[in-house]
């Protein structure tokens, strides 16, 4: 495997605590990084969807980066492996130009065109959408998640051979 990059901070240990303390250890990482980080992406500044639905306390954005769809429903659950790797996502978008992370967009169903940032050696991806707001570009946080699995492995490594760039 790849060494380390000295970027690349330790993952939370989150085992054995409670939803609610890890929520609570999780958002304070996300304001330190995101909102009060101001992050970047290439250059653009990067914004995330910062709607709080009925019934939730954080960020659809924030919400994202730490849960994971439930597969028969549309709720959202903590998804441990996801959530401990929380304080990677700045550092990976900002060192998205270091090695060995691959970079490309590709088109996705419904002609969005993502942008996908794979930190491969330790499976980890942010993806990303390009938009116009107000006449000002930034990189939209659509995700980030822990490629968990082979399956999801072939599926980023498909995406990257069909790139766009």
């Amino acid at each position: 495997m790849t060494e380390k990059p000295r970027w690349l901070p330790a993952m939370l240990d989150l085992i054995g605590k409670s939803e609610e303390e890890c929520l609570s250890i999780l958002y304070e990482v996300f304001t330190r990084d995101f909102k009060n980080g101001r992050p970047s992406f290439r250059g653009l500044p990067v914004w995330w969807n910062r709607r709080i639905l009925p019934q939730q306390h954080y960020e659809e954005g924030f919400w994202h980066l730490v849960s994971r769809e439930e597969r028969d429903t549309v709720n959202r659950r903590l998804d441990l492996p996801r959530a401990e790797r929380l304080p990677w996502c700045k550092p990976v978008l900002t060192n998205s130009d270091a090695n060995p992370i691959k970079v490309w967009t590709y088109l996705e169903r419904r002609h969005r065109l993502r942008t996908y940032v794979w930190l491969e050696p330790w499976d980890y991806c942010v993806v990303l959408e390009h938009r116009n707001l107000s006449g000002k570009q930034i990189a939209w946080l659509i995700t980030a998640f822990h490629v968990d699995g082979a399956s999801r492995r072939r599926n980023l490594r498909r995406k990257f051979e069909r790139r766009e760039g």
